[in-house]
């Protein structure tokens, strides 16, 4: 699977419920809009618990706080 910005580039994080991915640029990447986050946050999905795309995005947004991200 390719990344969905840098179709290019293989995919590092899959989103399950969508089937897409993020490379690893984009995972490190802080901006929110084309950055690897979930690409539906408000609609349910069976995979959150499991998801890294879903973690990035929190560890980003807890940074972005200012708060300490949680092991």
């Amino acid at each position: 699977m390719q990344c969905r910005n840098h179709p290019d580039r293989p995919a590092t994080a899959l989103c399950q419920k969508h089937g897409t991915g993020f490379c690893a640029e984009c995972c490190e990447c802080l901006d929110a809009v084309r950055c690897c986050s979930c690409l539906d946050p408000e609609v349910y999905c069976t995979y959150r618990t499991q998801c890294l795309i879903w973690e990035h995005a929190r560890e980003r947004r807890r940074s972005a706080e200012g708060r300490t991200p949680q092991p």
